[in-house]
């Protein structure tokens, strides 16, 4: 017999794009996406019940929780991994924390050469990280950070690049991205639940189990609170 398909509850609240999926493997089950600019946290709980009792599936026979882990909205973020915690700690379940930037990168593994993910960070922001993707293969050639797009345009460079995030749609004029130029934007499906499923699959080694589980959230831009406490300084 083979090797038993394991049954993946994901969710991401990083962004106003809050999803919620469940996989067999690979293979999607089902998914719940929302649209929001309302905090995700009076709705999470009610979707991952609605996506189970609709599936068939019950909360004990899940083998691993999958959690977007930002960049994003502070707030957004600690709700997806407070609850990711939570569930993976009362159902003694793995717990995957996956980068959205990562996720979605790992989803355009189908090219050949740079990839440039631009999220929109809001107050005129953006979050950018850059991968090479050769063979079905994407690895990550620099790391995440917080950029303003006129700064992020010139480091961009000469060189081809696919691009792809609601950052790079939104900033498309700025960083001199087209559908046929050397900054090619590539439509990317953004709601990233499933896609964090898919990523942490691959990253086994990666999962966390025990009774004292942490899981690190990308804060890539300090918390306002934060903020306010250094400026009082």
């Amino acid at each position: 017999m083979g090797k038993a398909v394991l049954k993946i509850l994901a969710l991401d609240t990083s962004t106003t794009r809050g999803s919620v999926a469940l996989l067999a493997g690979e293979e999607v089950i089902a998914d719940l996406r929302l649209l929001s600019k309302d905090q995700h946290s009076e709705r999470l709980l009610g979707s991952i019940d609605f996506l189970l009792r609709n599936s068939g599936w019950t909360l004990p026979q899940l083998n691993l929780i999958a959690v977007g882990i930002g960049p994003g909205s502070f707030t957004g973020i600690r709700i997806g991994v407070s609850t990711a915690l939570g569930l993976a700690q009362s159902l003694s379940c793995p717990l995957a924390c996956v980068s959205g930037l990562d996720a979605l990168a790992q989803e355009m593994g189908f090219l050949d050469g740079r990839i440039g993910i631009v999220m929109d960070a809001q107050r005129l922001q953006v979050y950018y990280a850059e991968y090479r993707a050769g063979q079905g293969r994407v690895h990550r050639v620099r790391r995440p950070a917080l950029w303003f797009p006129r700064d992020l345009e010139p480091a961009l460079g000469r060189k081809q690049v696919y691009v792809a995030g609601d950052g790079a749609v939104r900033y498309a004029r700025e960083l001199r991205i087209s559908a046929t130029g050397r900054r090619r934007l590539v439509v990317m499906d953004l709601f990233l639940a499933a896609a964090i499923a898919r990523l942490a699959l691959t990253r086994r080694r990666s999962w966390r189990s025990g009774d004292f589980l942490k899981a690190e959230p990308l804060y890539i831009r300090p918390p306002d609170a934060l903020r306010s406490r250094r400026k009082r300084r």
